[in-house]
Formats: C-alpha cells, structure tokens, sequence
C-alpha cells in the first residue's frame, strides 16, 4: 500500500512524506522558515540528501514573507555555480509552500567567527580571504548570469552578511538566502529596508537604486571583521549604523588593526568605499584582488583542517544523527510490521514506566507520532528479549526508555557589544560569544554588561537537534541627569519656542510614512532630517499594518534627535 502523503502544513514530524522527500530530523529554525534533513529516493537505488525549508505556520498568511519566499525559490534556482546554494523545486503542502534545496555540510561564517574567537584560533588572513573571493565569484555569477530566456538577470543579493555564507566541512563554500534578492535598478520599496543593518551598503541604507557593487560593499564589511577581528560598529545601535553608513564614515582597516597586511587593508578599504566609483566595480574585481593576494603572499590555507579541528566534536554528532535517522525505517509500513510482531495486549508507550504482571486492559488505540511509536516499541521488545533470557528475573517489567536520535539543542548567544555575562535560568554560564547545550522547553536568558542595561529574552528550544541563534543589542546605561533648582514664581512663565532648527533620526517597526502636519516627510528610517527646533507632533501611517498614530518629539536646536519606535 502506497504511503499517504502529508495534507496538513501542521504535522511535519520524522518520518512524514512531502512530494518526493521523506523528512528525517530538524536542522534550524530562523524568524522564518525551518529547515529539515530529508531523503530523496529515485529508482534502482538512487538516494540523495537535501534540505527542504519550510515557511513557519506563524507567517503562512502574510504575503511580504510569503513573496521572499518565492523570490529565494525563483531567482537562486536560475544561478548554477559551485559557490551559489542549489535550489532543486518548490512545492506546497497543505497550504504551506517549501523549497527543496542542497544539503549544505558545514557552518555559517558568523558560527564560524565566534568558535575561532571562543577557541582563541580566529580566522586567519589567508583563509578568510580564499572564502571572501569564493563569495564574491558566487555573487559575480549572480550579477551577471543570464535565465532560461537569455536575458541578464541582473541579481542582488541586498543580504550578504556572514549569516548568509556556509563555510563548508569538506572545503567549499556557498552564498545562500537570496529571500531579499532584487533585479538591479530596483530601489528599495515603500520605505522598507530589507537585510541587516549592519551589511548594508549606502546606497542601500539611501533606498536609492543597487547594482552588485551594493553586494561588494556587504561582502567588505564581512572581510573587515575577520581581518581586524573585531565588528565594524560594535557599539552603535541600528540608527547610529544606519547613519554611519550612509554618511560614509567608515574605520579604516589598518587603524583598526594596525599589523595588518597593508596590501591586504587596502583591499578591504576599496571595497567598502562609499562612493560607487571608487569602490571594486564588480564582484569578480574584487575576486581577482584577494586571488592577487594569496599568490603574491604565497599563502595556502587549509579551510578543511581549520573547521575539522574547530567543530570536531559538531561534525561527529551530525555525522551520527543523520547516520541513525538513515537507518531508521520510518515508513507508515515498517511500523505496521512492527507492530504484529508485538502481542496484541501490550501497552506501548514512548516514555518509561512500568507495568506489572496483573496488567489492565489495553488502551484503545490512538493515533500517535510515527518516531515516538518505533521507539516504544523497540523498546518494549527489548524488555521482553531480557525475560526470556533471564529466567529468574522477577516477572514485574520495566520497559526501556527509548533512546532519542537527535542530540541535545544547540544555543548560540552573541551580543553587541561582546563580552556581556550571560545568566540562564539563574544561573550564570559565562560570557558572549556563548555556546551552550541545553534540555528542550523555554529558558529565561539575562545579558548584563557593566555599563550597559540588562537585556531579558525568553529562549524557545522546542526540538532536540535544532540550532539556534540569538544576538542581544545592550544599550548603555544613560548618564545620570543633575537636576536643577529654578526659583519658584507665584506664575509659571511660558517657555518661549527654541528659535532655530535641529535634525531628526527616527526609526519605527514596522516601517511608516511620516507625516508634519500635511507635509510628507518620507519613509522611516529617517536619517538626519531637518526640522524646525521646538515640540513636533508627526503622524506616522502604515496602511499594510494598519497603524495611524501620532508621536512627539522634541527637536533641539543644532543637535540630533534620536528615536526609535515600536508600534
């Protein structure tokens, strides 16, 4: 009998069929989508591993998320090079959609840099040039490949980061989540900007048009942080990077870290020059740069035995997770043939307990996870192997607890700045950047950094094996105010208006339209914009998320006003 294939975007579990992929075990979850080890079966034989993601049940009917979705499955599926991530097909079960790509060995630079910096083995020069070039002759097939029709597609990322870059454990490496990609020429739409803050590039911070020289200046930014080991604004908010860098005021590389290469730094600093002339005019540019690089330095880094010493320990428990979820037959008809061979008044059950000789009535049958069920009943056989074999052993059995594939969850936390005291569930387990193992459920996680304000989340680790990462922005303490005596009058005067103007830099989640009175002031984020000093009341709008509300801010004369605003 045929297997049934999944109708419900709710009940993936190991074991369950989507299209042609059987899942195996969970691999990550983002803000997004989760990704799942699966097997691919073809004829005589033919078997594949790959990766299918899948949207989050949360975002199933928001349609911007929906339209990344589909724009990572459209655009990254007509780029074929050794250094782009393989999309294969896209599907849709249950309502959800999922894109099936290839299974990516190895870790992301940004794992990659916080093991180095943990290990006190940081990425060398070398090594982090050969994976920027490799990135950067990704991008540049992206940039100027053609699709099915001959047309250039013209692809921008807009999203390098070093969360976007998989360093793989067999030597390769691969761009990847091209969800934010655009066409070149497309500006920025409505206002919203889309990535991370701190990889963009100046053009893109200005919602003005991209073209691959924006990739450039994000894949410098990665480069700058391996060579001088240190973030490119380790301690600016989101608004204060944003205006950094559209501003154009960037650090140098060698007064960062003064023994660096100058060769090498003078890379660096042209490809994160702010004017687009000056800067690398294309991806294979800066490619053929650091390549330059390694050979007149004669450099030959060995990426497979920095990350084979750096994740050892990682590389076994994947290499046995997936070795254990191969070899388990997880199909609907192995467990059927499972449970004939069972006498038909045992009670199975996934967890320990215990049952005795003056057993009651079997529960009716309920419908239970595939995984769960092999296990109890793998278990429940190898109590009744240990009566059979010990004739003395007294008659009250106590059943196995199953053994569960996946390792424990894996959770990762950094913070800006780095160094903060790191506190789970009361009890302090040391400093960002931290690795830790952790049982599943929810934990209570509290930063602290002298100097800084404490920074509380609450961590979710709902499913052993899965990875997650979490970045904590502490804010500084505000400095304290010395308050001031002014004499008491029988009549309080009316304070005049601040003559003069001041500037305005507001960022508000979700975006907005900002409104003065009836003049449009534009889409947040706004960077450094004048306005006349004194109490300005604007009007901010978000049809998509339905806002329409009002806020006041104080705008000082010759200074700039800062806010940010959750709606």
């Amino acid at each position: 009998m045929p297997e049934t294939p999944l109708n419900t975007a709710r009940a993936w579990e190991p074991g369950t069929l989507i299209g042609q992929y059987q899942l195996l075990t969970p691999l990550a979850q983002g803000g997004m989508a989760e990704i799942w080890l699966a097997r691919h079966s073809g004829l005589k034989g033919f078997e594949r591993l790959v990766a299918v993601k899948r949207l989050l049940d949360a975002l199933l009917d928001d349609p911007e998320q929906e339209e990344m979705f589909l724009t990572e499955a459209r655009l990254a599926a007509q780029i074929s090079h050794p250094h782009v991530v393989q999309i294969s097909d896209l599907g849709e079960v249950g309502g959800s959609l999922y894109l099936v790509m290839e299974y990516l060995d190895g870790e992301n630079l940004a794992a990659v840099r916080r093991a180095g910096q943990k290990a006190g083995v940081p990425v060398d020069d070398a090594l982090a040039a050969k994976w920027i070039s490799q990135a950067a002759a990704g991008l540049h097939a992206a940039h100027t490949g053609v699709g099915l029709d001959g047309k250039p597609l013209n692809i921008v990322h807009r999203d390098i980061s070093p969360q976007n870059v998989m360093a793989m454990f067999d030597g390769g490496l691969k761009v990847l989540d091209f969800g934010v990609a655009k066409v070149a020429s497309q500006a920025t739409a409505s206002g919203k900007l889309k990535g991370k803050f701190a990889y963009m590039s100046p053009e893109q911070v200005r919602g003005e048009p991209v073209d691959g020289r924006s990739d450039v200046f994000s894949l410098g930014i990665v480069l700058f942080e391996f060579v001088t080991r240190s973030r490119l604004f380790p301690n600016l908010d989101d608004v204060q990077t944003l205006t950094s860098i559209s501003t154009g005021k960037l650090p140098r590389a060698l007064e960062r870290r003064p023994g660096l290469d100058p060769e090498l730094a003078q890379i660096v600093d042209t490809a994160l020059a702010p004017s687009l002339e000056r800067r690398y005019q294309s991806a294979r540019a800066l490619q053929e740069a650091l390549e330059g690089w390694l050979q007149q330095t004669h450099a030959s880094p060995d990426p497979v035995t920095y990350m084979k010493t750096l994740f050892a320990r990682r590389i076994t428990q994947r290499r046995e997770l997936i070795d254990s979820a191969l070899k388990t037959d997880l199909t609907p008809g192995a467990v059927h043939r499972l449970a004939k061979a069972v006498p038909p008044d045992s009670n199975v059950s996934a967890a320990p307990r215990r049952t005795s000789s003056k057993s009651t009535p079997p529960p009716k049958p309920s419908s239970v996870p595939v995984l769960p069920l092999v296990l109890g009943l793998l278990a429940l056989i190898a109590g009744a192997a240990f009566i059979l074999f010990n004739p003395g052993a007294s008659t009250e059995v106590v059943t196995a607890e199953p053994v569960d594939l996946a390792p424990l969850p894996v959770l990762v936390v950094d913070s800006t700045p780095p160094g903060a005291t790191l506190t789970l569930d009361g009890v302090e387990r040391g400093k960002s950047p931290l690795t830790l193992e952790l049982q599943t459920g929810d934990h209570a996680l509290v930063a602290s950094l002298e100097g800084h304000e404490p920074a509380t989340r609450t961590v979710k680790l709902p499913r052993r094996g899965e990875r997650v990462v979490i970045e904590v922005t502490l804010k500084p303490t505000p400095a304290p105010t010395t308050p001031t005596t002014t004499p008491t009058t029988s009549a309080t005067p009316t304070k005049p208006r601040p003559a003069g103007q001041g500037k305005l830099t507001l960022k508000t989640s979700p975006w907005t339209t900002v409104y003065l009175g009836k003049q449009k002031l534009g889409d947040t984020p706004l960077l450094a914009l004048p306005l006349p000093a004194g109490r300005q009341v604007l009007r901010l709008v978000n049809p998509e998320a339905g806002l329409d509300s009002t806020v006041e801010v104080d705008i000082v004369a010759g200074e700039t006003t800062v806010t940010k605003l959750r709606l």
